[in-house]
C-alpha cells in the first residue's frame, strides 16, 4: 500500500515537504488540526492518531467526507467519467449542491485530475472557472486511494473556517495552518478558493488567532510567503526559510523560491 500520500493534488500543498515538515513537528499529546486542509499531505505523512481536518471548501470537505466513508463508489464514478474536452465542461458546469455525495467526491477528484495545473478556483458565485487541462493521466491510483480512506476513517473531517478550528483546539495540540499565502508578485493567486476568498484582513485575522492559540499552550506551525508583509502581519513567531518549487508558475526559472514557515516552539 501506499503510505504517506494524498489522493489529490491542491495548488500550493506540501506533498513534496510533508516530510520534512513531519520532521521538524514538535512533541505533542493532544490531538492534530489542520483547518486549511487542502490535500492534508501533512496529515497523511504524519498519520495521527486523533486529527481534525477541516477548511471552507465545501466541495473539498464533502470529497474528503465520502473517500473516508465510500471510497468504492467514489472510484465507480470516476471510472464513468470520460477525459474529454466536452464532457469537463459539462462536468465544470455542474450544481454540487445537487449531486450525491460520492458524485460530489468524483467530481472533485475529477476537476483536480484534468483543469489546467490541477488548480481550484472559483468565482465570486461558486462557480468553478479553471480550463481544461487536456492531461493523460489516471484520475486515481487505487491503492493510494484506499489508504488515503483508511487514514480519514478516525479522523474528524469539518467544514468550517479556520477561527473556529484554532478556537477549539486545546494546550497540547498541534496545528498546521497552510493558508492561501500573501501575494509575492507573478502568477499568484493562491485565494480563489471559496466564492469569499481570502484577503489581507483574514491574514490579520489568522495571525490574531493564532496568536490567542498560542497563549493557551497549543503549538502551531504556519507555512507561507516568504515576503516583509508575512513578516509584519505573523510578527511574534519564530521563523525559518524553507526551499521550495512553484510548479505552478510558468516559467520554469522563476519556479524556485522560498517559503516562511512560522512557529511558536
Amino acid at each position: 500500500m501506499a503510505e504517506g500520500r494524498s489522493f489529490i493534488k491542491w495548488a500550493g500543498g506540501k506533498t513534496r515537504y510533508a516530510t520534512q515538515l513531519v520532521a521538524a513537528a514538535p512533541e505533542f499529546t493532544g490531538r492534530y488540526w489542520e483547518p486549511f486542509m487542502g490535500s492534508a499531505a501533512v496529515f497523511f505523512e504524519l498519520r495521527p492518531a486523533k486529527a481534525v481536518l477541516s477548511d471552507a471548501n465545501p466541495e473539498l470537505v464533502a470529497c474528503f467526507q465520502a473517500v473516508a466513508t465510500d471510497p468504492e463508489s467514489v472510484m465507480a464514478g470516476l471510472d464513468a467519467m470520460a477525459n474529454t474536452p466536452e464532457h469537463f465542461d459539462r462536468v465544470r458546469r455542474q450544481d454540487p449542491a445537487a449531486l450525491a455525495p460520492v458524485e460530489r467526491a468524483a467530481r472533485v477528484i475529477y476537476l483536480n485530475k484534468t483543469a489546467f495545473r490541477g488548480l481550484w478556483r472559483v468565482n465570486r458565485r461558486g462557480g468553478f472557472n479553471a480550463p481544461y487541462g487536456a492531461y493523460d493521466r489516471p484520475y486515481y491510483r487505487r491503492e493510494t486511494l484506499l489508504e488515503a480512506s483508511q487514514a480519514l476513517a478516525d479522523a474528524d473531517i469539518r467544514l468550517c473556517d479556520f477561527a473556529d478550528a484554532l478556537r477549539e483546539s486545546a494546550a497540547g495540540d498541534w496545528v498546521f495552518l497552510d493558508p492561501p499565502y500573501l501575494p509575492e508578485g507573478g502568477f499568484a493567486d493562491f485565494k480563489r478558493y471559496t466564492p469569499g476568498q481570502f484577503r489581507d484582513a483574514d491574514h490579520e485575522r489568522l495571525a490574531a488567532e493564532m496568536h490567542d492559540a498560542s497563549r493557551r499552550g497549543v503549538l502551531l506551525t504556519m507555512t507561507n510567503s516568504d515576503t516583509d508583509a508575512t513578516r509584519q502581519i505573523y510578527s511574534g513567531f519564530r521563523t525559518t526559510r524553507m526551499a521550495t518549487r512553484r510548479d505552478i508558475n510558468l516559467r520554469a526559472a522563476e519556479r524556485a523560491s522560498f517559503d516562511l514557515v512560522l512557529t511558536n516552539y
